[in-house]
């Protein structure tokens, strides 16, 4: 099956949305962002909690967070405020959504036709 990826727009505390590609994983138990992804003022940001998190990843790389982020998260239309985790090192991916992310999309997996739908006001997202 082909990875799901799909644009995701993160709202910065300035009004500015940074857009990055989302690779969807409901596996993946974190979501999590390549540091070198978002706005890159860190007062963009707001305030970036730390975290005591240690990230691994598919490929083995194991690495503590560089801190998390809160905030409202924007995939094809809906609208949900979010949490995802900072990781300090880039990889194949600019951004993560795992698990508690399409959860809070009220995201549905179709393994048959292997999309992800994600409800909106309008009808519905397919990714």
């Amino acid at each position: 099956s082909m990875p799901f990826i799909h644009g995701i727009a993160l709202c910065t505390t300035t009004g500015e949305a940074t857009r990055v590609k989302g690779l969807f994983d409901d596996g993946a138990m974190v979501s999590v962002m390549c540091r070198h992804s978002g706005p890159k003022s860190a007062a963009a940001w707001g305030p970036s909690p730390s975290s005591s998190r240690i990230l691994r990843v598919a490929n083995g790389v194991v690495a503590p967070s560089s801190g998390s982020w809160t905030g409202d998260i924007v995939v094809g239309g809906a609208r949900v405020r979010g949490s995802f985790e900072v990781f300090p090192r880039g990889g194949a991916w600019s951004f993560l959504a795992g698990k508690p992310l399409l959860e809070a999309f009220k995201a549905s997996h179709n393994y048959d036709g292997d999309t992800i739908a994600i409800p909106k006001a309008d009808g519905s997202c397919v990714v």
